[in-house]
């Protein structure tokens, strides 16, 4: 393929512009991650998806032309983005085959793609490099689902996505945010994710960033990390604040609930008011309980089922909906408003 070949390509497959892998907001996605991703052990799930290790050869799959390459990783990854972005059944049965596929192909070809983030020329590669990295990791050989002849690679591009934040361009760093965040390297250091969180003039880079933090943060940042989260937790942009809720909740701070609270009550949006319901009914107590109640009252499906489900968690009890509940909780012995009897 020539090189203007090339460009007409890749011109053809990316028309609606550079590659922008940034986290989107949408339901099943955002909540099903509200916790962060963890890095041990492998669930049967995840040891599925690397059966592939165990019968591939190494060297299979290498491509070795650079521009053919991008263009298929910029392919794949904008079909991942819309089938993250998508709340259907076999959409997302579909995404899992591609991340797999994604996995595989950047594992393959992992030194072209580093070579590319730290030394290439071409600003769309460069974009697309710092998106594919963070599909790079995979079990180490002593881990289940690990193979010998496949070691661990993906340490090797912390640095160089560090380094990619300092770039100037709010793809690269968009894209280097979130596999950083995908790789969720313990060492990653946090005051950088801090800073870009707070300051940066991109929301998607502040998101990004906010993603990074819960894949990685621990009740020991919290003297680092607090302070900046709950400044988050007001940002203009959700997807910032969806991510900051993530983020808080791993720190395990002790004034967590009563900002999930305010969140339910009183964020513009189902879906943040969502993640804060179900993070209650993770980590929250019978103080929740009202909040909850309201938001059954809300109209969104997202909102109504996530506050019924931490109800349930909760209380051990099982209604049907907002009028059950709230008789139910009017009456209970546990509720400090409730109605008393003659």
């Amino acid at each position: 393929m020539s090189k203007s070949d090339r460009r007409s390509a890749r011109a053809a497959a990316g028309r609606a512009g550079p590659l922008r892998v940034s986290v989107a907001a949408v339901a099943a996605v955002a909540l099903a991650g509200c916790q962060g991703p963890d890095t041990v052990p492998l669930t049967p799930k995840e040891q599925q998806e690397h059966a592939w290790l165990k019968k591939s050869d190494p060297n299979a799959g290498k491509i070795a032309e650079r521009g053919t390459l991008f263009m298929s990783l910029d392919q794949n990854l904008r079909t991942w983005r819309r089938l993250t972005t998508s709340t259907e059944v076999g959409d997302i049965s579909q995404r899992d085959s591609i991340e797999q596929a994604l996995t595989r192909q950047v594992y393959i070809n992992f030194d072209a793609i580093l070579d590319e983030l730290e030394h290439g020329r071409d600003p769309e590669h460069k974009i697309v490099a710092a998106a594919a990295l963070g599909f790079s990791r995979i079990p180490a050989p002593d881990e289940p689902g690990g193979n010998p002849n496949y070691p661990v690679l993906h340490s090797r591009a912390v640095a160089p996505l560090l380094a990619a934040l300092d770039s100037g361009n709010d793809q690269i760093v968009m894209n280097a945010l979130l596999s950083i965040g995908r790789i969720a390297s313990p060492e990653t250091p946090r005051d950088v994710l801090v800073e870009l969180m707070v300051t940066h003039h991109a929301e998607d880079v502040r998101a990004n960033a906010a993603l990074a933090l819960a894949a990685i943060v621990t009740e020991a940042d919290a003297p680092l990390v607090v302070g900046p989260l709950y400044s988050a937790l007001s940002d203009p942009s959700h997807k910032v604040r969806l991510h900051a809720i993530k983020a808080l909740v791993r720190v395990h701070d002790p004034n967590t609930q009563p900002a999930l609270l305010n969140i339910l009550r009183k964020d513009p949006m189902p879906l943040v008011q969502a993640c804060a319901a179900m993070e209650l009914g993770r980590i929250g107590n019978w103080d929740a309980i009202d909040a909850l109640i309201e938001g059954l009252h809300v109209n969104h499906y997202l909102l109504f089922f996530e506050c019924q489900r931490s109800l349930m968690r909760l209380t051990g009890e099982s209604k049907k909906d907002y009028v059950e509940w709230r008789a139910w909780w009017d009456t209970n012995e546990n509720n400090p408003q409730r109605v008393r009897g003659p």
